[in-house]
């Protein structure tokens, strides 16, 4: 991707970085190390394939000092390639000044409150008592319900709806198609129908969220659902009501969560992971995608495989014994012939031995 002409001097200064090289190198574009050419910069996270690095034609590399040393060329050495990379692409591709205005089909009731430096584009929705800081840019098709507030900065694309009542916080980023404040999943059975609870919460949205497509963001059954500062749920998220989801936590796609769930702070959590409702899973915890986490986890740490998740070394141990079992349960048959003991037909000793 080409961009315009910046000296490498300068972006070293930008991201904090010890400049190795010429400091006057013209960087004019970003790429993968394995097609960077002159001119290119790229980045190298060590761990991964030392040749690519050694083979790359970028014209310059951010790296570590642990990579800088077996590396000749123009590079920024920093402690952490990847988050100086994000900051160089943020650098060289900043998100576009919205203008403010006012398309001429928007629809705002009289008694919404928005800021004029505000821009809402074509069949944008405000609903009575909405409340729009400075620097908000609704795009098309966007639905404010009533007195929903959203904080300054606030990025909301193409067909999100954001139901009544839920507060947004400031710079989030919510992606197209996204629902927050729909109703939970709420109802209570009696002589085998199903009463429908009113939710009547809201949804909770911190500074610095950013929300992906599609995702769905439940409103509280009588408090609100909570995604702490600086949240990141991907493509296809559910979110139950009531759900808290502390700090800096990160979600990746096509995740369920049920409702009434507490999730720390500073967590990963992979794809396609379910985590059941009414549980505690602590700071810190990371789950591998594909999990299934149906007790709350109370220790920090790494979990992974289906229903229930385990630590994820014993999970490792209890895979690696899989493909025995088969060899063992033909050994235990041919023991229990052998000692004559009866058994049933599912291999199990009928006198309870």
């Amino acid at each position: 991707m080409k961009t315009g002409t910046h000296r490498l001097v300068d972006l070293a200064h930008h991201i904090g970085g010890e400049l190795r090289g010429k400091g006057d190198y013209p960087i004019t574009g970003v790429a993968p190390l394995d097609v960077a050419q002159a001119g290119d910069i790229s980045f190298y996270q060590t761990g991964t394939l030392r040749s690519t690095l050694q083979s790359s034609q970028a014209g310059a590399v951010i790296l570590d000092p642990q990579a800088a040393g077996d590396f000749s060329g123009n590079c920024i050495v920093v402690s952490n390639p990847y988050a100086a990379f994000a900051k160089i692409l943020q650098y060289l591709f900043p998100v576009p000044r919205h203008e403010p205005g006012m398309h001429h089909s928007v629809q705002l009731d009289r008694d919404a409150q928005v800021h004029p430096d505000v821009r809402m584009d074509a069949f944008v929705r405000v609903e009575s008592g909405a409340k729009i800081a400075a620097g908000v840019w609704l795009e098309a098709g966007v639905f404010i319900g009533a007195n929903v507030e959203i904080g300054a900065g606030t990025h909301i694309y193409p067909g999100v709806k954001i139901y009544r009542d839920c507060r947004i916080g400031e710079r989030c980023i919510i992606h197209a198609g996204a629902v927050i404040g729909a109703d939970g999943f709420g109802f209570a059975e009696e002589n085998r129908k199903y009463i429908k609870i009113p939710q009547v919460g809201g949804v909770l949205m911190g500074n610095d969220v950013e929300v992906g497509a599609n995702a769905c963001i439940d409103r509280g059954v009588l408090t609100d659902t909570v995604l702490a500062d600086g949240v990141k749920i991907d493509n296809l998220v559910q979110v139950g009501h009531n759900v808290h989801i502390g700090a800096h936590t990160v979600i990746a796609g096509q995740t369920g969560i049920a409702g009434s769930t507490h999730i720390g702070r500073h967590c990963r959590i992979g794809g396609q992971v379910g985590i059941a409702g009414h549980i505690e899973i602590a700071d810190g915890c990371v789950i591998a995608g594909q999990s299934g986490i149906t007790h709350s986890l109370r220790i920090p740490g790494v979990y992974s495989g289906a229903v229930p998740a385990h630590e994820i070394t014993r999970w490792r141990r209890i895979v690696a014994r899989f493909d025995g079992l088969d060899t063992l349960f033909r050994r235990v048959k041919f023991l229990e012939k052998k000692s004559a003991a009866p058994a049933s037909s599912d291999g199990e000793p009928l006198n309870g031995e």
